[in-house]
């Protein structure tokens, strides 16, 4: 009992059981970025040709605009408010996420991690204002909850929410103690990026093909940079390995 005691504490503390690191699944198999950038990128540009040629995949904006709009204002108050909120989980909430973790990864002097951070939020940020600038469509006549003024095409808040809460998920489903809790994770984070885009189709904030353009433009940056640095990181450490 005393030696199986002794042989115990002289083994090394394991220090990245509980931290919160990327697992190297983009890493080992970038297939999986390559089609989130195929699919993403034909989403995204089959809408933006659309925009561009004010083609039929548009017919359904104004209309279903208009209707989620009398909607809205049939809706109590409480459920505007609930809806609103979706404004700042997609903007303020992911701001906040991203400077505790940007502190985090500083502290730990998680590189990989950092990078993942900035060039995907911070990329995706110029990718969205370049984008808009270029499209420069007008948002729909009626919005409820919080205006705003910006050209429409695509949908920031969409982008970020996919950047975002899907780097969240691909922390920290990992770290989940069962198969239970990582689909509870995984589901989590789906939920969270179509509240934010709903909220902001029901209450006049975007037509419904800012929101697709979104998802698609989102999940294709993120197949590409966060598989890159993923891979780049794995060949510094292959290379510091030899």
């Amino acid at each position: 009992m005393g030696k199986a005691q002794v042989m115990t504490s002289s083994q090394p503390a394991t220090k990245t059981s509980s931290d919160l690191r990327v697992p190297g699944l983009l890493a080992k198999w970038p297939m999986i970025g390559i089609i989130m950038v195929l699919i993403g990128s034909l989403i995204f540009g089959a809408l933006a040709y659309n925009v561009w040629t004010k083609g039929p995949l548009l017919q359904w904006d104004v209309p279903l605009s208009g209707e989620l709009h009398n909607e809205a204002v049939q809706e109590p108050p409480r459920i505007i408010e609930l809806l609103t909120f979706g404004f700042f989980v997609g903007k303020e909430l992911v701001q906040v996420i991203a400077i505790i973790l940007g502190l985090y990864f500083l502290h730990k002097r998680f590189w990989t991690e950092l990078a993942m951070l900035l060039v995907g939020l911070g990329g995706g940020a110029i990718l969205w204002y370049f984008l808009i600038g270029i499209f420069n469509r007008p948002r729909p006549a009626a919005q409820m909850g919080i205006v705003v003024t910006d050209p429409s095409f695509p949908s920031g808040h969409v982008i970020t929410a996919v950047l975002a809460y899907g780097l969240l998920a691909y922390l920290f489903v990992p770290k989940m103690p069962s198969l239970f809790w990582k689909w509870v994770v995984v589901i989590a984070a789906l939920l969270t990026m179509l509240y934010i885009g709903f909220s902001r189709l029901f209450l006049g904030g975007h037509y419904l093909t800012d929101l697709l353009a979104g998802y698609g433009l989102g999940i294709a940056w993120a197949g590409l940079a966060y598989t890159l640095i993923e891979r780049i990181s794995m060949r510094r450490k292959t290379t510091r390995g030899k």
